[in-house]
């Protein structure tokens, strides 16, 4: 997997398994030790994949969202594919 993608899934097994279903990126930041960039890519990825959805901020200043909202999908993907996921498409 690439960073980005990796960065990806540190922030949903961060957001299942801490039981976050709504996150600020600071919020996320805490939980997962990731730089802004590297959270705005990895929700970038997740909302790609349909396991998050974001809502806009009035400006970015360093996340490019306000909040992140897990999706049942999210949750689904994770419990289907913890510890077996080699590559996301």
């Amino acid at each position: 997997m690439g960073s980005t993608q990796e960065n990806a899934m540190i922030i949903l097994k961060a957001m299942v398994e801490g039981s976050r279903k709504r996150g600020s990126g600071d919020a996320i930041k805490r939980m997962t030790n990731l730089e802004c960039g590297e959270i705005n890519e990895g929700i970038e990825c997740l909302e790609k994949m349909h396991l998050v959805k974001t809502l806009p901020g009035v400006k970015k200043f360093r996340y490019n969202f306000l909040n992140v909202i897990l999706e049942p999908e999210g949750c689904r993907y994770y419990q289907d594919n913890i510890g077996k996921i080699d590559c996301i498409d």
